[in-house]
């Protein structure tokens, strides 16, 4: 009988046991579940982020501080498989081949885009984006500081004319009034402090908000996304395209014959002396390659120039591509670019911008 009750007990604690286990992996699915859906728009938001940035769209502070959130929420290859493998279980097969789908091609254009147009990432200064911010800031710093201590010269005058009043033969009427002077200028004196501090907490905060912000976080994404992305592909049958696939990976923007044309042209005039070569891989944007360097006075005919070029790429997505990462790597604000692309060609152009267009149309035709 004892032995039966010992079985029975024994029986009870492991079904408790095997319960709660149950429930711990059920609570962690679940989390799975929806971590994997959360992270799929904070996914797409962050691959329009960098297709922005080679197309020289402006990014605010606050999209850079969602790159860090992304980066910090990103999850781990074990997660990541963990969640793939919960929702396979879970999920209709049409859903699941929609979420791969979402998960391998933003990834993959993160990807893609990085590889070929890292310097534009590289050389991309996200600290510049508090720069207005701080300088707002800082202004204003400077004006309230200055209401401060003339607040506080007028209290202190006041405070000074009261503690007085004893040796100058003042009535005690007289002495109130200046009294009630001291203590109101007090109140204002402190409440220009007040705002003064509070400036003070607001620009610490920006300058931490900047602080928090990797300068490489686009390289740091970058990396994320080549660690997940094999996961992906191990449960997504993505359809295959050879010629598609080639032509990212190959496909320069322009021919070396073309190339050394505007080599020709331009080396030692508009850039900086470069070897033919490394100019053919700068124009085309390839991975590791030497940023050309606009020399002093040529920017107007250098957007000229990257025009012109655009004109020659067809599809109208990887011409905006090149456009943006052209004026990043040379340095050129996307505004300034609108506002002198067209000069040399103006109705009063000058005798160099006239004469650099003309050869340039001889070159494209």
């Amino acid at each position: 009988m004892v032995s039966y009750f010992k079985f029975i007990v024994i029986s009870f604690c492991n079904l408790i046991i095997f319960i709660n286990f149950f429930k711990l992996i059920f609570v962690n699915s679940t989390l799975i579940m929806t971590d994997i859906p959360k992270f799929i728009p904070d996914l797409s938001s962050t691959c329009k982020l960098y297709y922005g940035t080679i197309s020289g769209k402006h990014i605010s502070c606050e999209e850079a501080l969602s790159l860090v959130a992304f980066y910090n929420s990103f999850p781990s290859i074990k997660d990541m498989e963990a969640g793939i493998v919960d929702l396979l279980l879970n999920v209709p097969n049409d859903g699941i081949e929609s979420i791969l789908k979402s998960l391998y091609s933003d990834l993959n254009e993160i990807i893609r885009w990085y590889d070929f147009f890292d310097l534009c990432f590289e050389d991309f200064d996200l600290y510049s984006l508090w720069t207005q911010p701080l300088s707002y800031i800082n202004k204003e710093i400077e004006i309230q500081h200055q209401k401060t201590i003339e607040a506080s010269d007028e209290h202190k005058e006041a405070s000074n004319s009261y503690e007085m009043t004893p040796f100058n033969g003042m009535s005690k009427a007289e002495a109130d009034i200046l009294e009630r002077r001291a203590n109101k200028l007090k109140e204002e004196y402190d409440k220009e402090k007040v705002k003064l501090q509070n400036l003070y907490v607001k620009r610490k905060s920006i300058e931490e908000e900047r602080g928090s912000v990797p300068i490489d976080i686009f390289k740091l994404i970058y990396l994320k996304c080549l660690d997940i992305l094999p996961i992906v592909e191990k449960y997504y049958k993505k359809p295959v395209d050879n010629k598609k696939e080639q032509s990212i990976s190959m496909e320069s923007f322009f021919s070396m014959l073309l190339s050394g044309h505007i080599y020709k042209l331009c080396n030692g005039i508009q850039f900086e002396a470069m070897s033919e070569l490394d100019f053919f891989e700068s124009l085309n944007l390839h991975k590791k390659s030497n940023p050309l360097k606009v020399r002093k006075y040529e920017k107007v005919r250098v957007c000229y120039l990257i025009n012109q070029l655009s004109e020659q790429i067809e599809e109208k997505e990887r011409r905006n591509e090149w456009i943006g990462a052209m004026l990043r790597v040379c340095g050129i604000a996307p505004d300034y670019y609108r506002s002198k692309y067209r000069e040399s060609i103006s109705d009063l152009p000058s005798k160099k911008n006239n004469e650099f267009a003309e050869a340039l149309k001889e070159i494209l035709g």
